[in-house]
């Protein structure tokens, strides 16, 4: 590490620090993740680190995903420290969407076109991030150039893997998730952006549900997401029943779900107020991202290929 300088402290982490930095041989800025050794695991690795690792030899190098530069190994005070060197952007989808309102519909097409190119990078790699949200998703406010953060290690999984214990950020969660389904796959992250996309195009989250009861969030994102999408049925999606907690669920009330949410122009006309940029293609592809059936939710692939984006120059 002796060819990095840290400058500033960013955040902690439960497993760390993050930290600005510099590399002294061009002054090009980084992110430095520091990670101290875990005697409770094996060689004093932690897992963060495994899964860190894991992404690292699965997934190539990608324009839209956050660079990874270096992984190294320290002593200090004689117990061995880990590093993890990261490409630096100067702010986030969060802040941009706060700072800019409201974006441009030309900005939203680009962006948006990024991450769902992040998201299949990481889907062709047999990779489900499960925590896509505007705050880590990185940007370069000047270029418009948007990448998957770092908070991928904290939650992503295998397809094929049973579900994890990971980071949730439950605004965007997809309901399969919340009605307990440990079989998911990468639809998950299909919702995700398509709750992103939304948030972009009026300024505000789109099922903002969290209540005061940290203990009951999961139900009250279900009850926001009933009632600005109507109650799913078994016939809009076949296995719904089955699912652990849709017994919980089953007596809320909500709007008369129309009989194919997902076609052309059906969401309902109250979801988008404030969306002035958003024409009937993007209102078409948005619908189709927030299918409830996982099996009928658009693909990362198919989105990108979508009408939506066919004047798009990047």
């Amino acid at each position: 590490m002796e060819n990095y300088q840290t400058t500033e402290i960013l955040r902690e982490e439960p497993h760390g620090q993050v930290y600005k930095g510099a590399y002294r041989g061009t002054g090009e800025l980084v992110v430095i993740k520091k990670i101290p050794s875990d005697d409770d695991f094996r060689g004093g690795i932690p897992p963060t680190l495994l899964r860190e690792l894991l992404i690292f030899q699965r997934l190539p190098k990608s324009a839209s995903v956050i660079d990874r530069r270096l992984v190294a190994r320290e002593l200090e005070d004689g117990n061995p420290v880990f590093y993890i060197v990261y490409e630096y952007l100067d702010t986030d989808l969060d802040s941009f969407i706060a700072s800019v309102k409201p974006l441009p519909s030309d900005s939203v097409k680009k962006l948006l076109f990024q991450l769902l190119k992040g998201v299949y990078d990481c889907h062709c790699h047999a990779i489900i991030h499960r925590n896509l949200n505007p705050k880590n998703l990185l940007l370069d406010e000047k270029r418009q150039s948007l990448k998957i953060g770092d908070g991928i290690s904290r939650s992503f999984t295998f397809v094929g893997e049973t579900s994890v214990p990971g980071t949730v950020t439950f605004p965007y969660q997809a309901p399969e998730v919340l009605l307990g389904s440990t079989n998911y796959s990468t639809p998950v992250d299909i919702w995700a952006v398509g709750c992103i996309f939304a948030e972009m195009v009026t300024g505000n989250i789109l099922f903002a549900g969290i209540g005061d009861d940290p203990k009951q969030a999961d139900k009250e994102q279900l009850r926001e997401i009933f009632r600005q999408l109507g109650k799913p049925t078994e016939l809009q999606w076949p296995g719904l029943i089955s699912l652990p907690a849709w017994k919980t669920y089953q007596e809320w009330e909500g709007k008369k779900m129309k009989a194919r949410f997902y076609s052309a122009g059906d969401l309902p006309s109250d979801l988008l107020v404030g969306a002035v940029s958003l024409e009937q293609d993007g209102a078409e592809l948005l619908s189709k991202m927030l299918t409830y059936d996982p099996a009928e939710r658009i693909t990362a692939k198919a989105a990108m290929d979508h009408p939506y984006f066919k004047q798009l120059i990047i």
